[in-house]
Formats: C-alpha cells, sequence, structure tokens
C-alpha cells in the first residue's frame, strides 16, 4: 500500500518512543557517555559518528505518502554499516518491515553493502554460489553447501558465500570447520584457494566487517528484518551466476526485482520449495529465473521467467522432512561426507544434493536445462569425483592458511 493507516502511523509514533527507552542507555554507554558530566573531544567525535542520521529517512515513512527511493535507501544503510544511532537504526528497520520493503529498497541496502564490503578479486572468472537466506526452522542437512561442491566437481568455479548458524543448528561456515575446510580466509586467500581447487568459502565477518555495527540492534528487535535476506545476494567476490533459496515463497520476486535493479548477476533463480529455502524431494519447488540478454559491455537487460520444477520429473520420488534432518556440525560433517561419495547407491539427502547441484550446473551454463543439470550432477556423484574435491578443497584452505603464518 502507498500509505498506513492512522493505526499504524500512532504505532510508529508509538515505536519510536519505547524503542528510545530500549536502546538509549546502551548508545550512551557505547560513545562513553556519562549523565551531567561534559563529553571529552574523543567522546564527541565517537557520539557525532553513532549518530549519522537517519532521521529524513525515518520522517518519510511514517509520514506514509510513499516508500525510500533506492537511492535514499543506499544512503541510509551507507550510514547504518558506518554506526549510525542504534535507536535510529532500530526504528529504521521496523518500519521498512512494517511497510513491506520493496525490490527498490532492498537493491539501495545491497548497493550500500556491496560498497562497504572487503570484496574478493577474481576478474575474469565466471563464478557460481548457491546460498540461501535461511529461517525455514526445518533443520535439514546443509543442503546448499554441500551441493556446491558437486557443483564445483561438475565443472563450475565456486565462491561460496556463508555464516554460522543463525536460524538453524549448523550454519555453512559450522560444518565446513567440523570437516576441516578453514572458513576465516582473508579475501586474497579466498582467491587463491578458488583458483587452485575450483571452490572456496566466503566468510561473512571476514568480508562484511560493517555488520558488526548492526547485530546488537537486531539481537534486541529479536524479529526478522531486511538483513535477513541480504546475505545471499552481496556475494562478495559478485558471483555472476547464483542459486537462491528463499524460506518464504512471498520474497521471490521481491529479491528477484531487487536483483534486476543492481545489475550484477548474468543468470539467476530464486526458489522455493515446500517449505524449505532450496529444491527438494518433498515437492515440487516454485522457481523464479532472470537471465541478462545483454551483449557484454551493455548495460543489463533481463528476460524473466516463473515456473514449478517436480522432482519426479527427473525421476525423483518423494520424501519427508524427517528423512532431510540433520544435527549439529559434527553430525551434519558425517552426512556431508556420506552424500557425497561415490556409487550408485541413494536416498532423499544424495537426492536433494542431486538436485540443487544440478541447477547450479544450470544457472552456471554447463547444460541447457534443470534436467540435464540433474543428470550430470548424479553422473558426477557417482563418478567419487566430488569427495576428491572435498578432500582437496580441505588441504589447500589448511595450506594457504599456514602458509600466512595463522594458526589452524
Amino acid at each position: 500500500l502507498c500509505c498506513i493507516s492512522p493505526v499504524m502511523t500512532r504505532f510508529c509514533n508509538i515505536l519510536l518512543v519505547s524503542s528510545l527507552g530500549i536502546f538509549l542507555d546502551q548508545t550512551r554507554a557505547a560513545a562513553g557517555f556519562i549523565p551531567h558530566q561534559p563529553l571529552s573531544l574523543t567522546q564527541k567525535h565517537k557520539y557525532t559518528r553513532m549518530s549519522s542520521s537517519l532521521k529524513p529517512y525515518i520522517e518519510t515513512l511514517i509520514t506514509g505518502d510513499r516508500h525510500l527511493s533506492s537511492e535514499e535507501t543506499e544512503e541510509a544503510f551507507s550510514a547504518i554499516l558506518r554506526g549510525a544511532d542504534d535507536v535510529q537504526v532500530g526504528s529504521l528497520l521496523t518500519l521498512l518491515r512494517a511497510r513491506g520493503e520493496t525490490p527498490e529498497e532492498i537493491a539501495g541496502m545491497v548497493r550500500a553493502m556491496n560498497k562497504a564490503c572487503k570484496s574478493v578479486s577474481l576478474p575474469g572468472m565466471k563464478i557460481l554460489d548457491i546460498v540461501g537466506t535461511g529461517g525455514d526452522g526445518a533443520d535439514t542437512i546443509n543442503i546448499s553447501t554441500a551441493s556446491v561442491v558437486l557443483a564445483a566437481a561438475c565443472g563450475c568455479t565456486v565462491s561460496k558465500c556463508g555464516n554460522r548458524s543463525v536460524s538453524s543448528r549448523c550454519g555453512s561456515a559450522d560444518v565446513l570447520e567440523a570437516l576441516g575446510v578453514v572458513v576465516a580466509l582473508e579475501p586474497e586467500e579466498v582467491e587463491r584457494c578458488v583458483k587452485e581447487c575450483g571452490v572456496a568459502f566466503m566468510f561473512a565477518p571476514i568480508n562484511h566487517p560493517s555488520m558488526r555495527f548492526v547485530a546488537p540492534v537486531r539481537k534486541k528487535l529479536g524479529v526478522r528484518t531486511c538483513f535477513n535476506i541480504l546475505g545471499p545476494m552481496t556475494n562478495a567476490a559478485g558471483a555472476q551466476h547464483t542459486v537462491i533459496g528463499v524460506f518464504d515463497e512471498g520474497l521471490i520476486e521481491l529479491i528477484a526485482g531487487a536483483l534486476k535493479a543492481v545489475g550484477r548477476v548474468d543468470h539467476a533463480v530464486i526458489v522455493h520449495g515446500v517449505g524449505l529455502d532450496e529444491i527438494s524431494p518433498l515437492g515440487e519447488a516454485t522457481i523464479f529465473e532472470i537471465k541478462n540478454t545483454a551483449a557484454s559491455g551493455e548495460p543489463k537487460s533481463y528476460t524473466q521467467s516463473k515456473f514449478k520444477f517436480d522432482p519426479l520429473s527427473v525421476g525423483i520420488p518423494r520424501c519427508k522432512v524427517e528423512d532431510l534432518r540433520g544435527g549439529g556440525p559434527e553430525e551434519n560433517a558425517e552426512e556431508f561426507r556420506k552424500v557425497l561419495l561415490g556409487g550408485s547407491h541413494t536416498n532423499a539427502k544424495r537426492d536433494s544434493i542431486v538436485l540443487n547441484a544440478g541447477v547450479g550446473c544450470y544457472v552456471y551454463g554447463m547444460v541447457d536445462s534443470i534436467e540435464d543439470g540433474v543428470q550430470l550432477a548424479r553422473e558426477t556423484l557417482e563418478s567419487g569425483k566430488a569427495t576428491e574435491l572435498l578432500t582437496k578443497w580441505i588441504e589447500v584452505s589448511q595450506t594457504i592458511k599456514s602458509a600466512a603464518g595463522t594458526p589452524l
């Protein structure tokens, strides 16, 4: 809707007042402020930096006449990533959520995060990422993380973004670390890893250090904000080919619109599968595909399509969510090893890895259809190449970190 109801306006005003009570003490303490005592020059500088004003953007959203433009959102989130006032950050995030973020607003957020990012430079290289937003609450094995290993074994070059667990028992960084992969690589170390074994992991706290300013506010708010979906769209290597899984089907077109507005990707699919943020044998998945058709060097021009994909069409039977369940890092690491083993045996977990890696191979351009991608992924899995690549990745990441003189 274009405007907020009077009830919502009153709610927003109450929110700003109550937020002040929640955050003000922490904000002042972080700046070194002591009541009734003058601030030192150092304290004044710190307090001023933290108070990069978000008021104009908050006022616009309270007034309710319009959403923020992409440029306004980029400016606001650039201020947030420099360390804006906690009260204002919490208020802005809540107002955006209450109104419903637009693709243009999300695009502005993504641009701000990309500018603040410690990027990974892989010029001239075609990069794939398979990543989910999380938040589905299913506690499955790490499907997207295992899928990138299989996709890389198929011939795709992968630079995967990820983090430790937020909404599940085991995040991508947790399971890889349990397997022996060194996840905390600096950008130049990631670049070397990609070049030596065709796959690498980009640890969010290293590539997006400015997120430390936002973490306390998100924790205090305790509700979903736009930051829950930004990670998959802010690949530090600028992956031009991406598979993004979403926990809520309503996010599909929001993310697709933002990706088109930012214009970094060449081919992407956003998927939602029966309550999960990935394709699985649970049932048919909804897929939104965008593809750049412009010539190299020209402004991006996208075609788009939305369709259903049923694993039954490639001979994969239905399963129950219990068949995909995982556990903590050690348990998921053991399942990770099992699903990547060579051989013709199969189960729901192996089928899920094949499905998502197959979609990745299609998006990367290895094949002309999802069906052909699934076939390539199945053949590669059965050959044992995925296990070989995982072993190589572990060895290469450890060698790179050892060469830097950092304890593993």
